[in-house]
């Protein structure tokens, strides 16, 4: 169900929105456009086969955003799941379309268990990821990777850049590590980029973005035309899409990894102290501010996951 590769690098790559899998329970009551899932971050992780010489860790669920959207406020009212730009379980597509049988959309105590199914555990092994590069590195970068197709009416009608950055206007990292990443795409011929335009940061980027605390978060939405042939079903990936994007951004992770390596190396001389090592531990704090995101229009564990709720309220 989550997917951990852990890595020694100060650099956490956390993705969201790539898995595909649906409970059957919840499979059979979406509709033909449900069935689709054309709002997922579709082989995203196939790009993101990086170099082991970054080790980077990376996180992934292989939970479907139609079942529960990971970057989103896990206290978002269940009032909300009729706008895509806000739904923590949506019932539309990102631009509108329904995704359920008619009667079938999830009700408050499924949302609640799908909270504590699939949301909570994803939260809490990205909190434990965080964590643990916190009390190995002063300065710890995450970026919430995600793709979307290039072209939603209603959403994209101005054009999705081949690559968008979100940093919640400047406040969730250092503003060279910003310059940096967003520098690294500009310089290349035919990338089109935007900075916090259509995508300001998400849920995940407002909550660990923490730069006084050394925490520096970064999203990163992909259009996909950048790597898949067709960007409706099968989405087959184009290989030489791909290879270019994934040099791309193996070199660019690879200069957000130098600079906390040097912001590290230059801004603390001396081991750390208990007081220190015990701020490392402690979670990130989420705040419920960072409910709104802007990115709609933008190891496994051990066991068998939980059985979902057979009957929809």
């Amino acid at each position: 169900m989550i997917v951990v590769e852990e890595g020694a690098s100060p650099l956490v790559l956390c993705l969201p929105h790539t898995g595909t899998d649906v409970p059957a329970v919840i499979g059979k009551r979406l509709n033909a456009t449900g069935r689709l899932q054309t709002g997922l971050s579709w082989r995203l992780e196939d790009v993101l086969q990086l170099s082991s010489d970054l080790d980077a860790t990376v996180i992934r669920s292989t939970i479907s955003r139609y079942v529960i959207d990971l970057d989103r406020d896990l206290e978002t009212p269940l009032s909300a799941c009729e706008d895509p730009k806000t739904a923590l379980c949506p019932v539309t597509t990102l631009d509108g379309k329904r995704i359920y049988l008619d009667g079938e959309e999830p009700g408050a105590t499924e949302a609640e268990q799908r909270v504590l199914l699939f949301a909570r555990p994803f939260e809490k092994a990205l909190q434990q990821q965080v964590s643990r590069l916190s009390r190995m590195h002063r300065k710890v970068i995450l970026i919430d990777c995600q793709s979307m197709r290039s072209h939603i009416k209603g959403v994209t009608d101005k054009g999705l850049p081949v690559i968008s950055v979100g940093s919640a206007e400047g406040t969730a990292c250092d503003p060279d590590l910003l310059n940096l990443v967003v520098g690294s795409f500009k310089s290349q011929q035919g990338y089109t980029v935007g900075v916090d335009e259509l995508v300001k940061g998400g849920h995940l980027t407002r909550t660990y973005g923490r730069p006084e605390r050394g925490l520096h978060a970064l999203s990163l939405l992909i259009a996909q035309r950048a790597y898949l042939r067709h960007e409706s079903p099968p989405f087959e990936p184009d290989k030489s899409r791909v290879q270019r994007l994934g040099n791309l951004l193996e070199d660019t992770f690879s200069r957000a990894i130098d600079w906390a390596r040097m912001e590290n190396s230059q801004s603390y001389l001396s081991q750390p102290s208990a007081a220190q090592e015990q701020e490392a531990t402690v979670s990130p704090p989420t705040e419920g501010e960072a409910a709104n995101d802007t990115h709609g229009p933008a190891g496994e564990r051990p066991g068998q996951p939980p059985t979902m709720l057979q009957v929809a309220e």
